[in-house]
């Protein structure tokens, strides 16, 4: 088999599941605190409705704070856009977002439920 035979058919194995990236930077840090709590509260309930893939904030390699990221599960770019708006960060002025659409190819979820306890460990 040639070179770019493999390549296609090893891109045809894969994933190809569209998500969407919110990239938030903190533009006024005073404004946090008060909306903190409603923050936690818009992407836990994101989360619970399924719309949520990840989210969590990054950090460079000496520990100081980046952008906080969050992948949606949307149909398209204008649901994406109006979940992102819905941040209590960015409505209060606190944060400015981008979006870019991802497209999940490759990786590994693991899942270990312990029946003795009923614990669930993801890898």
């Amino acid at each position: 088999m040639d070179e770019m035979a493999e390549i296609e058919r090893l891109k045809a194995l894969m994933l190809k599941k569209v998500y969407f990236v919110m990239r938030r930077k903190i533009v006024a840090p005073e404004k946090l605190g008060a909306v903190m709590l409603d923050h936690y509260n818009w992407i836990i309930g994101l989360e619970k409705a399924g719309q949520v893939f990840a989210s969590g904030p990054v950090s460079t390699r000496d520990g100081k704070p980046g952008v906080g990221m969050t992948i949606f599960r949307a149909d398209d770019w204008d649901a994406a856009e109006a979940m992102a708006a819905g941040d209590p960060f960015v409505q209060c002025g606190a944060a400015d977002f981008t979006i870019e659409q991802w497209q999940l190819n490759e990786g590994r979820v693991t899942m270990s439920y312990d029946m003795s306890d009923q614990t669930t460990r993801f890898n």
